[in-house]
């Protein structure tokens, strides 16, 4: 190759990339995971954490007083179960 000439990569667009075949269901969300997929903002599920009536982690570097909070999926589908049962 000399200096006038250039490597061509083929680069797919972005729109075709490839996904997934199926859904991925996740075990951890974020708060906006968790709004999305159920509606609950950020205050509610800290009221929530510390009822205990959901789980959740933080995720931070040591040292660090901030960082990530992922919320138990699991728990959160256990809560809103309990919640339909409740009220029949």
């Amino acid at each position: 190759m000399n200096t006038t000439e250039h490597a061509v990569i083929t680069v797919p667009p972005i729109g075709g990339a490839v996904r997934p075949s199926q859904h991925i269901d996740p075990e951890f969300v974020d708060c906006k995971g968790l709004e999305a997929g159920w509606g609950i903002k950020r205050s509610l599920a800290y009221q929530l954490i510390s009822e205990g009536r959901i789980k959740s982690l933080s995720l931070r570097r040591r040292g660090r007083l901030r960082g990530k909070r992922l919320f138990d999926v699991s728990s959160v589908r256990q809560f809103l179960r309990e919640q339909i049962e409740a009220g029949k």
